[in-house]
């Protein structure tokens, strides 16, 4: 039988240091010196492997008063999926280091712990960080912008920030998504010589107007996507545009701006909208989602003159007056508080369709030409309400009843008309002279 005692003097025999312990703990667990001769099974050897059941648990160091300075341990977390970090900690439970499990599973985590003063109970530790599988245990202090820290590990982060007055980026600004809500504005990039290469953002327009991003940088820097970076004349321009819904990443080389991810959505996709007018009142705002569509038609019965306001965006539409009654359907650019048109305006007739251009300020009718150049043009008969042909009053022009027929209307009421059989003018003649 193996005993501890010394044969000469009966007294018991210190053990050796212990050189290995495997712990398996499910509670806060205490460790004890070996020097101590206790029959304690968790012992502060001089390789502890500690696997932790539970969250929050301490791995409490035994009294620092029972050795000298310079004593040590290894201690590591060999805990993977499913098991959890713990604390190891003074005799009090003040934290020395955090050891979290390994992320891989296959590499644990390893920290050499040792004493530097024993005058108390709690004494002071020291903590050196080795055999770490990963980078967790100083995930935290090493994330920066674009980085997180995510239990053991770093993760690439996007913080989402939301804007809707002009706003210039900075360094600190890196790896953001910048939202903008806003109607009309701009956003000004960094000088690319301050940011340095790599340096990215992104930016998303959920607004409801152009988003202009500028580049100011010196010298050939304040260019975005040059078309001949490497050459005398890079090309390129300081600016571009983001359209309603739309996003772009920017990027830097040093020198030049880079776009990618620049989203077009309205240059192959064509949507057609159908909107019924018998609900709508005047002024229409139209949202943002609706003006996406290229193609809109308008039906439904008039009650009352309608004007549509549209976003304040540069866009290509084609509108169809489906409408019946005697009112006007007009479209127009939104101003700011939704109210009113802020430039330029177009009245399409019933039955007319147009196409017009929005340059985010005015609205223009696509279809116009110069007289010289058009050799033939064929209208509808339209009505005395709606005249095919019109001026700046869409209720006064010429129609036809049929073949063979031109009829006036003057505002929206049948005055005359021109056949084979001469001029008949309903309304007579005024003050006697032809």
């Amino acid at each position: 039988m193996t005993t501890y005692t010394n044969p000469y003097t009966g007294q018991t025999i210190s053990p050796s240091q212990v050189a290995y312990q495997s712990l398996t703990i499910s509670t806060s667990t205490t460790l004890n010196w070996p020097i101590n001769g206790t029959t304690s099974s968790n012992v502060a050897a001089n390789i502890v492997e500690v696997t932790a059941t539970a969250s929050g648990l301490n791995l409490l160091m035994p009294p620092a008063t029972q050795v000298s300075v310079g004593q040590a341990i290894i201690v590591r977390n060999i805990g993977n999926s499913g098991q959890y970090a713990f604390n190891v900690t003074d005799n009090s439970g003040t934290v020395i280091v955090n050891i979290p499990i390994s992320s891989s599973g296959s590499n644990s985590n390893t920290y050499y712990i040792y004493l530097t003063n024993n005058s108390t109970i709690n004494g002071t530790w020291s903590s050196v960080a080795m055999g770490i599988g990963t980078s967790s245990a100083t995930a935290g202090t090493l994330a920066g912008n674009g980085l997180k820290a995510v239990n053991n590990t770093l993760n690439e982060n996007t913080p989402v920030r939301n804007i809707a007055g002009a706003y210039t980026l900075l360094n600190s600004d890196r790896a953001n998504l910048f939202s903008w809500y806003g109607g009309v504005g701009t956003v000004t990039l960094p000088d690319p010589n301050i940011v340095g290469a790599g340096w990215f953002v992104a930016i998303k327009n959920n607004g409801t107007g152009i988003l202009t991003v500028t580049a100011v940088g010196s010298g050939y820097s304040n260019l975005i996507d040059p078309s001949n970076p490497g050459g005398g004349s890079p090309g390129g321009s300081s600016t571009v545009q983001i359209q309603i819904a739309n996003s772009s990443i920017f990027t830097t080389d040093g020198t030049y701006w880079y776009t990618y991810a620049l989203a077009q959505t309205n240059v192959f996709n064509y949507t057609q909208l159908i909107i019924p007018v018998t609900s709508l009142t005047s002024p229409y705002q139209m949202s943002a989602a609706f003006a996406k569509s290229v193609i809109q038609e308008f039906t439904g019965t008039l009650s009352a003159n309608l004007l549509v306001l549209l976003p304040q965006t540069v866009q290509i539409y084609s509108l169809r007056n489906l409408t019946s009654g005697s009112y006007t359907l007009t479209f127009g650019v939104s101003n700011t508080a939704g109210s009113a048109a802020l430039g330029t305006t177009v009245t399409i007739p019933s039955n007319q369709t147009l196409i017009v251009i929005s340059d985010g300020t005015d609205l223009y009718n696509a279809n116009s030409a110069a007289v010289a150049g058009i050799t033939s043009l064929q209208l509808s008969n339209g009505s005395a309400g709606a005249p095919t042909l019109t001026f700046a009053d869409a209720t006064t022009g010429y129609y036809s009843t049929g073949s063979g027929n031109l009829n006036i209307s003057i505002s929206g009421t049948s005055v005359g008309s021109i056949s084979s059989a001469g001029l008949l003018l309903t309304v007579g003649i005024q003050s006697g002279t032809f």
